[in-house]
Parts: structure tokens; C-alpha cells; sequence
């Protein structure tokens, strides 16, 4: 086992207590991102992830900084008095996100914030719990000793996941009840960069390898003893014992 109190791991540094809301919600995809990759069977291949698997883990991420975006706070320089007279205006309808994706069809591409009143002051809120287990109690988040990943660039990807995962929780920004302030914003940014440089510069067909000998002495039927160069391996014996 890892380092660290007993079922807890690379995950025991996260604060599982917070205030605000909006960092759970942005939190959700890359919980999402992180079943993905400790489902996917490529994960298991020691010579590389393909590049249909880098780019569907690409998509994960851009989701993931999409909501890191929007939880940013950034008011958007209306004035107070306006923004009241269109809440209160009984013949209005809320308003929710519109994005450019409505005519490209691409949901990533938003042209306004979903979340509004960035410059009001809202009530303080309560303590809450992340919606998430990292203590290894569920089973759709699996610590590092339940994990059997043969594949290096793969599992270095998901340490960064799991960092950033930390990370979120670990933010100053944790104590206010709405948003994230820009600087805590970038704090997150440099996670998800350093992400997409792992999937850019390790993994993709380029980045594949050949291994010829593709069991490993664990993985041996007969034993560990049956592989070659294991200094308990027993050469020239057939295992039958002689009944003489």
C-alpha cells in the first residue's frame, strides 16, 4: 500500500469538507474522468494508449476545464439596480447558460456564464460533504492497491488526476459558499495543463511500444519461478517427480 493512513492513499490530503457548492459541481467531471480511465481496458496494455483513447480522455478533460471556467468568478459589470428590476420583473423568464453550442451543436463553446450574480453578495451556507467516498469505501474509486494498472504513462495520468482531485479540495476558496476566485482558478488551470501535456507527450500511436515478453513473472499460470532470468527457476526439470 501507498504511503499514508490505511485506505486512504493518494487521497488522503483531500479536505472532504467545504462550504462552497460550486466546487463540487466542478469536481463531478473529473470523478467522471477518472472512472473512465480506471475502466478503460487500454489502461492495462503496457505499450501505450492508441490514439482513440488519448482523445476520448482529451474530451473528459476539456469538460472538466469548462466547469472550472464557469464557477470563476468574473462579474460581468452590469449594474446592480438592472440586474434587481429584470429579477423582480414578473413578465421576465430565468434566463439559464446560453451557449454558442445551441447552433453548432457543440456544448462546449459558451457565450455567457450559467451562473449569474457574481457581484452580489450572497448568504453564507452551511458545511457540506463531498458527494464522494475517497477513503477507498467505494468501489467506482479505486485506491492505488486495488488498481493493477501494467501501464506506466497510464497510470502517471492518473495520479495527476487524483492530484487535481486534491487539489480542488484544498483551495482557499473552499470557505466561501459561491465561486472561485481567478488565482484559486489558475491554482487548477496548472493541474489540468500538466494533464493534457502527459496525454500529449507519453501516450497516442506514436508514443506506442512493442513488448514482446507480455507476461509478467506474477502473471505466470505456473509461477513466478516459470519465468526466465528469476534466480528460483528450475532449469532442465520437467516438475514429475520420479516414481523409481
Amino acid at each position: 500500500m501507498a504511503i499514508g493512513a490505511p485506505g486512504k492513499e493518494q487521497f488522503r490530503d483531500a479536505i472532504v469538507e467545504l462550504r462552497n457548492v460550486h466546487i463540487i459541481a466542478a469536481m463531478q467531471p473529473l470523478i467522471d474522468m477518472r472512472g473512465e480511465i480506471t475502466a478503460n481496458d487500454e489502461f492495462k496494455m503496457r505499450g501505450g494508449l492508441d490514439n482513440t483513447t488519448r482523445d476520448h480522455i482529451k474530451q473528459h478533460l476539456q469538460r472538466c476545464d469548462k466547469w472550472r471556467r464557469v464557477v470563476t468568478y468574473n462579474p460581468d459589470g452590469e449594474a446592480i439596480d438592472e440586474k434587481i428590476k429584470k429579477a423582480v420583473d414578473p413578465t421576465n423568464l430565468i434566463n439559464g447558460a446560453k451557449y454558442a453550442g445551441e447552433s453548432t451543436k457543440d456544448p462546449l463553446k459558451m457565450e455567457e456564464k450559467p451562473f449569474g450574480a457574481d457581484d452580489i453578495q450572497s448568504a453564507p451556507g452551511p458545511l457540506r460533504q463531498i458527494p464522494w467516498s475517497l477513503d477507498g469505501d467505494d468501489e467506482n474509486i479505486p485506491l492505488n492497491s486495488r488498481l493493477n494498472f501494467r501501464n506506466g504513462a497510464g497510470f502517471l495520468l492518473l495520479q495527476s488526476v487524483d492530484a487535481a482531485i486534491v487539489g480542488w479540495t484544498r483551495l482557499e476558496s473552499r470557505h466561501s459558499t459561491r465561486f472561485i476566485t481567478p488565482f484559486d482558478s489558475m491554482r487548477i488551470y496548472q493541474y489540468y495543463v500538466q494533464i493534457l501535456e502527459y496525454l500529449e507527450i507519453f501516450t497516442g500511436d506514436v508514443n506506442r511500444v512493442d513488448f514482446a515478453a507480455g507476461v509478467r513473472p506474477t502473471e505466470e499460470p505456473r509461477g513466478a519461478e516459470n519465468s526466465p532470468n528469476m534466480a528460483s527457476e528450475l532449469a532442465g526439470t520437467s516438475g514429475v517427480k520420479d516414481t523409481k
